[in-house]
């Protein structure tokens, strides 16, 4: 996170200025309230209901949320008061009890779901404003008391001093919840953006740059329109589609320093050593290893080109998350001058088309990323596949070794034709014999 969501900032003071206002004259409701019971002849704690209506000018929110809030105020802060502690502790912790619940108010005010590109309530937030009230409730108590005192020295109506008092506490306890406009807890979307932001670079940083800016800005038009359930629903989907736009950069965070032309540049210049050096080496050893090394840096070569065709497919499908968030963001400027009815359906139907066309864009993205990983494993086996009978025929290609000759060749004698009868015979025997036998054919005629 950066340190830009570390800083402590004041938002939405106009609601700040409109609670501590109301709390003031709740608080001086608070003080007639107290005059009449104690008329009455009963007891009641001016704090204790000057706490109350603080609370109670801060409830906002749909009816339910009014309701049951408006139960708590009244129970909660009473509960200090049952186990007889100090008047300081009592009052004290009443005060912590009415600055948790004004920080609840103001959550429901603003929807727990329904805020974009601004600071959410947190733990921070509960504390800091159950401390803040917890003193100034004390402090406004005392400081309620001499002004009392000081109207009574003038004579003034019973009636009015209890006003003055009631006014005061409240105005002290409405102070407190100044803490929870504070900006202690950032929007969580907000905050994984400028993570990411500072990890990317590239087209990455500057698409990363556009979708916070867009967030922001669909934020700032959310939080002019009243709340209900549409606006809640649209904001969710913002929130969803600029978070999975911050998730797809951040998985590509550390490989774009990997896919400059230089490395390109610089495999492909160290193949082209490795290849010449290998036809220069006379080694048949050094030549094998260099040429496997050059096989491998050819292999790495191959998958780097495949890293670059898989990151347009992402700069594709980021650029169609902020071509999405860029409609919502037009959308809701056209929606700040329409009637209460019609901009709850027309965010309603902005809501569904946006998640629509985010669900199709992703099942065609991995549809293609399934089709382009399928073909090229087809592309890998048949490469393997061509290599495989490249070495086989190779093989039967090559000349078999001739055995060693050890001495002149000897020729074998030719074998005498055949013969027949006597002749066959003697002409075998002159061969045995070494002689010449007449035959039938060298005898001399006998025909006159």
């Amino acid at each position: 996170m950066s340190s830009a969501a570390a800083v402590i900032q004041l938002h939405q003071r106009e609601a700040f200025e409109r609670n501590v206002t109301r709390a003031v004259l709740a608080g001086a409701g608070a003080g007639a309230l107290a005059f009449v019971v104690a008329r009455l002849g009963f007891t009641v704690p001016l704090t204790f209901l000057s706490l109350v209506a603080t609370v109670l000018a801060c409830v906002r929110g749909p009816k339910w949320d009014r309701v049951s809030l408006a139960a708590l105020a009244l129970v909660l802060p009473a509960v200090p008061w049952l186990f007889g502690m100090s008047t300081l502790w009592t009052i004290g912790l009443s005060g912590a009890v009415a600055g948790a619940l004004m920080v609840r108010a103001r959550a429901k005010e603003r929807g727990d779901e329904g805020s974009v590109g601004a600071e959410r309530e947190g733990p921070l937030h509960y504390l800091a404003t159950a401390l803040a009230t917890a003193g100034l409730a004390v402090a406004g108590t005392e400081v309620g008391q001499v002004v009392a005192s000081q109207l009574g020295a003038l004579q003034a109506p019973a009636l009015l001093r209890y006003l003055a008092s009631g006014a005061v506490v409240s105005l002290f306890a409405g102070i407190g919840g100044l803490a929870a406009h504070l900006a202690l807890k950032s929007d969580p979307v907000e905050a994984r953006g400028e993570e990411v932001l500072g990890q990317v670079s590239g087209e990455f940083q500057e698409l990363t740059q556009r979708a916070l800016t867009l967030y922001r800005q669909a934020g700032a038009s959310l939080a002019s329109l009243p709340r209900d359930p549409a606006r809640e629903e649209l904001a969710r989907t913002v929130s969803r589609l600029t978070k999975e736009a911050f998730d797809l950069s951040s998985e590509w965070a550390g490989v774009e320093s990997s896919l400059h032309e230089a490395t390109e540049r610089e495999l492909a210049k160290q193949v082209a050593e490795l290849t010449k050096s290998a036809m220069a080496a006379k080694d048949p050893v050094a030549k094998r290893q260099l040429e496997l090394a050059g096989a491998s840096l050819t292999e790495e070569l191959g998958r780097l080109g495949e890293l670059k065709l898989k990151r347009e497919r992402v700069v594709a499908k980021l650029k169609s998350q902020l071509a999405l968030l860029e409609r919502a963001r037009v959308a809701l400027i056209g929606m700040r001058s329409s009637h209460a009815t019609i901009r709850a359906a027309e965010m309603s139907a902005v809501a569904r088309k946006l998640n629509a066309l985010a669900t199709a864009q992703a099942d065609e993205a991995a549809l293609a990323h399934e089709v382009a990983t399928g073909t090229e494993l087809k592309a890998m086996q048949r490469q393997a596949a061509d290599d495989e009978s490249a070495k086989v025929l190779a093989q039967v290609k090559a000349p078999t070794p001739s055995a060693p000759s050890v001495g002149p060749a000897v020729v074998a004698p030719e074998a005498p034709a055949p013969v027949d009868g006597a002749a066959g015979t003697a002409q075998a025997d002159a061969h045995g014999s070494g002689e010449r036998v007449p035959v039938a054919a060298d005898a001399p005629s006998t025909t006159p």
